[in-house]
């Protein structure tokens, strides 16, 4: 089924994943593995959406007892989609597929697997590329889904859904149906079931020659993507100067999405979207465009800097030297010095952690007593880092800023029987 190509190409990692749905171009790449692989090469990841009742489990059942009978490892998601995409504001086939990508990234980046192998064929391709036409995309959309993106491999790139039907009849492979396919509620079904025939019938040859238009297209993204890696990632947010995207546009363009693949998994990007970043430009400092899925992009300075945007609420009250829970970070307050801030430990004590608020007011170190907003103005924080910023206080009154000093409140003197240090540090 699969050319020398792409089974060299899979036989070159030592440890794959296999994202099987228990459909039947899955089945086939299953069935693939098991007749080339030895069996501790891969294993089977399957995601259980629970978006389709008694079918979606039949289908997780499926593929796990299958599985059992060919003695090939499976590791099951059970996921809450609809919460998730209801939690992320968005749709059904978004958030699923969001989610399974999620996972696979992270069976990567764990080192479970090298790569999570996919299923995604010839005709998969061509729906993605128009699909990436009909919202607007430029031209790296008509490249359409890569064999190789780093996290996903996708090795049937160039095997024909008759190919893959009739390797599913000579083997006598089972396989199950899953009824969402032939509804038109999903983007993608409208345009394989109404869309698509349509096209077909008009032009015979579509399919082909999509295909080859994706390949011209691969070729002119390559030669342009070498030349659009000209911006620096620092504590998770991507720099661009303003000088990078003031040349050439379609390098401008190109260094906007290769920037946002560092910080993010691939979104939704459009040229409206990516046009709204660049005229950031001609904006002051601190102008500001919401893009999809938490993205933003910020005017600063001489660059125009993207942001994976996440909202921390934090709580808790000051009551003893011990580590503080503040999601991904941790607050240690110590009688150790772990940190560059030390206090009063006694003045700190009952201090609530919490996010800044309207009317909070901070009286520096020996300094001036100042709305905390105007105080991150004066050490320049941007705004897109202030909501984020965890804050000890009392009432309105900012006893420390962790991150950046404490408050004249809290200082030590002559007076002084405890010494706080504090820190914020990763909890790995």
């Amino acid at each position: 089924m699969l050319d020398d190509y792409a089974t060299n190409y899979l036989k070159s990692f030592d440890r794959l994943a296999l994202a099987i749905s228990g459909g039947r171009d899955s089945m086939a790449l299953l069935h693939w593995f098991c007749q080339n692989f030895s069996k501790d090469k891969f294993f089977v990841i399957t995601v259980h959406h629970n978006l389709r009742g008694d079918e979606g489990r039949r289908d997780r059942d499926f593929v796990v007892d299958y599985c059992k009978s060919q003695g090939v490892n499976c590791k099951v998601y059970e996921e809450d989609i609809p919460a998730f995409c209801k939690e992320g504001g968005y749709t059904v086939e978004q958030g699923a597929r969001i989610r399974r990508r999620q996972i696979f990234a992270t069976t990567v980046q764990d080192g479970q697997a090298q790569r999570v192998v996919t299923a995604h064929h010839a005709q998969d391709q061509v729906e993605s590329i128009l699909m990436h036409v009909f919202r607007g995309s430029g031209i790296r959309g008509l490249t359409g889904m890569s064999l190789d993106d780093k996290t996903i491999l996708r090795p049937m790139l160039q095997v024909s859904r008759e190919q893959v039907e009739e390797y599913i009849n000579v083997n006598s492979i089972p396989y199950v149906d899953d009824s969402s396919n032939d509804s038109d509620d999903y983007t993608r079904n409208k345009l394989r079931l109404q869309i698509l025939p349509l096209i077909r019938q008009v032009y015979g040859g579509v399919d082909n020659n999509i295909l080859r238009l994706s390949e011209r297209a691969k070729e002119t993204c390559d030669y342009i993507d070498k030349n659009s890696r000209n911006y620096l990632i620092k504590q998770g947010e991507a720099f661009i100067s303003i000088k990078v995207l003031q040349t050439d546009r379609a390098i401008a363009t190109n260094t906007v999405i290769n920037a946002v693949d560092e910080i993010s998994t691939r979104v939704d990007l459009t040229q409206k979207h990516i046009d709204s970043i660049l005229a950031l430009i001609d904006k002051r400092s601190g102008a500001s465009v919401n893009l999809p899925f938490a993205l933003t992009a910020h005017r600063q300075g001489g660059f125009i800097v993207l942001s994976k945007l996440k909202s921390v609420a934090y709580s808790g009250v000051i009551e003893g030297y011990g580590d503080y829970d503040l999601g991904e970070c941790i607050l240690k307050i110590s009688k150790d010095c772990v940190g560059k801030l030390r206090c009063d430990f006694d003045k700190l004590c009952g201090a609530e952690i919490r996010n800044r608020k309207d009317g909070d007011i901070f009286k520096r170190y020996k300094g001036a007593t100042k709305n905390l907003g105007d105080y991150l103005t004066d050490i320049k924080v941007p705004k897109r880092s202030r909501e984020n910023i965890v804050v000890l206080a009392k009432d309105n009154v900012v006893y420390a800023l962790p991150q950046y000093e404490i408050a004249d409140i809290v200082k030590i003197d002559n007076d002084t029987k405890n010494i706080a240090y504090m820190a914020i540090i990763p909890k790995n």
